[in-house]
């Protein structure tokens, strides 16, 4: 049984949907992809612009890396976290400075580097993220549309 090429091109019309489907992206995911390419921009805390260094080697120090990080800029916060069990550190860390120039400089010249024999990533703590266009609704929205709960007396 042969089929005609005028049924083999109506069959190719057909759009599949679900978790098998071929479907682009972008059609799936709607504007969702275009908040990820967006410009994210870095948050500044309470006192100064704070950087995570990442990829820390165990053993590392808050005084060595206080000297490391210093040529960037002054230095006003170090949090190495560690470890209860074992007393290390768990591979990262926060660094906080003064100005936003002295965080960027670090992260541009420290990121991908090696110390104490790792290669270590930096870039901001906090970032915001992209503005939403309006088409996501909050949790707070979906509240407001339910019905109101009958009164006690």
């Amino acid at each position: 049984m042969s089929r005609s090429p005028e049924r083999m091109n109506i069959d190719d019309d057909v759009q599949i949907r679900g978790r098998g489907s071929n479907t682009d992206i972008t059609s799936r995911l709607g504007n969702r992809v275009d908040t990820k390419q967006q410009e994210i921009e870095p948050v500044r805390s309470i006192e100064g612009w704070i950087i995570i260094v990442r990829g820390l080697h165990e053993e590392t120090d808050e005084e060595s890396l206080g000297e490391r990080f210093m040529e960037y800029g002054t230095i006003k916060n170090i949090h190495l976290n560690l470890d209860r069990h074992t007393g290390y550190v768990k591979g990262y860390a926060l660094i906080e400075y003064e100005a936003r120039k002295e965080a960027e400089q670090a992260i541009e010249q420290a990121n991908d580097t090696q110390y104490l024999g790792q290669t270590i990533k930096v870039d901001y703590a906090f970032v915001k993220g992209p503005v939403s266009n309006g088409n996501d609704r909050d949790r707070r929205d979906r509240r407001r549309d339910r019905s109101l709960s009958p009164a006690r007396d």
